[in-house]
């Protein structure tokens, strides 16, 4: 948003989709002694995973390309795959190794506009090691979802871990200037409600949710979804179909079909 630093827009995001959560967990919200002992994984999940990842996120932004970001965000699964593998020696398979290839691929494709010779023109630089930071701990977050969310179940382990992330944001408020409700339009407000209901709340229930159920390494797969589907929202407000849409599509959801293939075996 044009009328906020990227911690602010975040803050109240995250204020809207908390007070969203809280509201729809409230009748089924866990007792005190529950949370407490749970707080390992509330605090991993929420601060460490959820917070750090976004914030290393917009530090990055501040010295990178938007390219470099999705580049390296893009190659969540495949990080998420090899913290699999390393933690719990879980080795992946072909089709997984494949489709997350094959994703990777689309996604770079989409990226680069059907033109690979432009990621000779990509420089790194402070950014991206912060990018390859936020691409650490959203990986580590795909992990713990799965481990610490059953005692609490999603709703609620939805709410206390957004809630954990929303406080995260809260010291980064007094570093900025001027910092008032006051100074924001209607369009602000408006926007931000959209983004704490739909974005946070529905995304982040609907996103752990489905790590829960297919894994970290199965769910974080979707991830490089997320571009496709920018592309497909820009064209239905008008821009224009290219033949790379086309390719980086078919690749992606092959990706996404490879990866959820099941071996006769299990």
């Amino acid at each position: 948003m044009a009328y906020a630093s990227p911690n602010v827009t975040a803050f109240w995001r995250y204020f809207f989709g908390v007070g969203t959560l809280f509201i729809l967990s409230y009748s089924s919200f866990p007792s005190w002694l529950k949370i407490k002992a749970n707080w390992q994984g509330i605090f991993l999940v929420g601060f460490v995973g959820l917070f750090g990842f976004i914030y290393f996120f917009f530090q990055g932004l501040k010295y990178t390309s938007e390219m470099n970001g999705a580049l390296i965000i893009s190659l969540n699964p495949a990080t998420t795959l090899l913290l699999v593998f390393f933690l719990y020696r879980q080795k992946p398979d072909k089709k997984q190794v494949m489709g997350i290839l094959l994703a990777f691929i689309g996604v770079v494709y989409l990226l680069c506009k059907g033109d690979f010779d432009a990621l000779r023109n990509t420089a790194f630089n402070k950014g991206d090691i912060l990018f390859l930071i936020a691409n650490l701990l959203f990986a580590l977050q795909n992990i713990w979802i799965k481990k610490y969310m059953k005692d609490l179940g999603n709703l609620s382990f939805t709410t206390l871990t957004n809630f954990c992330c929303l406080l995260g944001f809260v010291p980064l408020l007094f570093l900025e200037n001027n910092f008032s409700i006051n100074n924001y339009p209607m369009e602000f407000w408006i926007s931000g409600i959209v983004m704490g209901v739909l974005g946070t709340a529905l995304a982040y229930y609907s996103w752990n949710y489905g790590i829960a159920k297919l894994g970290a390494s199965k769910g974080a797969v979707f991830l490089n979804a997320m571009p496709l589907f920018v592309a497909l929202f820009a064209l239905v407000f008008g821009a224009p179909l290219m033949g790379y849409h086309m390719v980086s599509s078919v690749l992606i959801i092959l990706g996404l079909l490879l990866v959820q293939v099941k071996n006769k075996s299990t």
